[in-house]
């Protein structure tokens, strides 16, 4: 199809699917299921497979990956000719998958580990496990061609991770109009959100210092200064004490804390705010599923909010084998009150 018939097509489409989807209100049904094989029907609306609830919960995980990818391909499949920026959100879990590769290798694993399986939308030849340089070859991630160390793997965990999303913010600056103002936002929000949980965690569970959490934030331009677009709100809370509420009582982001009593003992939590983010963060890429129908902008915003279905199906699977109650699993992505 040409792109307006597509784009179209695709939204019609979508909009039955994120109806039937597992977010919003519809998602403590996920958490209200007793078994693995109810989850499984509630979820894929069919009788489970006869496995073990061990294997049932790989399973269930598996399948609704696949879900995912095979909606979104097959929307991907409708363009005569698509735009590059649409194959991105599917480099995030190819990127995924190099990390586990080389977290594996650095251990000495013999096998191959599980993978998302992203079919021609990979650019890595995972056949050739155990053989890096042969796996990274022709990619965009050839420098990944040696199994490291312990250090050199978290170094070379970050560096995908920087290298993915500049490819992602280089992309963004290619449109204009409604879909670059709509994703640049998206875009700055969920990665703004990442260094801030990620530099808090870093502050207080890790004790680092000011240098050593810089040197850990994700950024867009030369470095992880005050200039950067998602470098900058993480560098600007680097200094605040995280016992002290006036600190960040007028702070931002303040409406993702967790809550304050006055004349109680307060101390913030980097959970909480985590929480909070992945749930504003899911209704912007909802409203921008809607802002713009159509549109760029709302075939990823559709990917994003399926993407936190994803996320909350591997959480009611992993409450479930674990015994974690509704409650605590629901917590966990962020769609009740502590």
């Amino acid at each position: 199809m040409d792109n307006s018939a597509a784009k179209s097509y695709i939204y019609a489409k979508a909009s039955g699917l994120i109806g039937k989807s597992f977010t919003g209100e519809r998602t403590s049904l996920l958490f209200n299921v007793k078994t693995m094989g109810q989850l499984w029907t509630l979820i894929f609306n069919s009788q489970p497979p006869l496995l073990p609830e061990v294997l049932l919960a790989r399973q269930i995980e598996d399948q609704a990956f696949k879900n995912l990818m095979s909606q979104y391909v097959y929307f991907l499949n409708q363009f005569d000719k698509r735009q590059k920026i649409l194959e991105l959100p599917l480099k995030i879990f190819d990127a995924d998958n190099l990390k586990t590769v080389g977290a594996a290798l650095c251990a000495g694993e013999k096998d191959c580990p599980p993978l998302n399986d992203l079919g021609a939308f990979s650019q890595f030849n995972f056949k050739a496990w155990p053989d890096i340089a042969k796996i990274t070859e022709g990619s965009d991630y050839s420098w990944y061609n040696s199994v490291p160390d312990i250090h050199e793997q978290q170094k070379n965990d970050y560096h995908i991770d920087i290298q993915m999303v500049k490819s992602f913010w280089k992309e963004l600056h290619t449109l204009s109009g409604d879909d670059f103002t709509i994703l640049i936002n998206l875009f700055k929000t969920e990665y703004t959100l990442k260094n801030i949980v990620w530099a808090l965690r870093l502050k207080i569970n890790y004790q680092m210092s000011k240098e050593e959490i810089i040197q850990n934030l994700i950024y867009v331009s030369d470095a992880p200064t005050k200039e950067d677009p998602i470098a900058a709100p993480a560098l600007a809370i680097l200094d605040k004490e995280t016992d002290v509420w006036e600190d960040w009582a007028n702070w931002r982001y303040a409406s993702l804390l967790n809550p304050h009593t006055a004349g109680e003992i307060w101390s913030l939590d980097p959970s909480w705010i985590e929480e909070k983010g992945r749930i504003k963060f899911t209704k912007m890429a909802r409203l921008a599923f809607h802002q713009n129908p159509m549109s760029l902008s709302s075939i990823i915003g559709w990917f994003k909010v399926k993407s936190f279905e994803l996320s909350c199906i591997r959480t009611a699977v992993e409450s479930l084998r674990l015994g974690i109650s509704n409650q605590e699993a629901m917590n966990t992505v962020g769609i009740i009150e502590r």
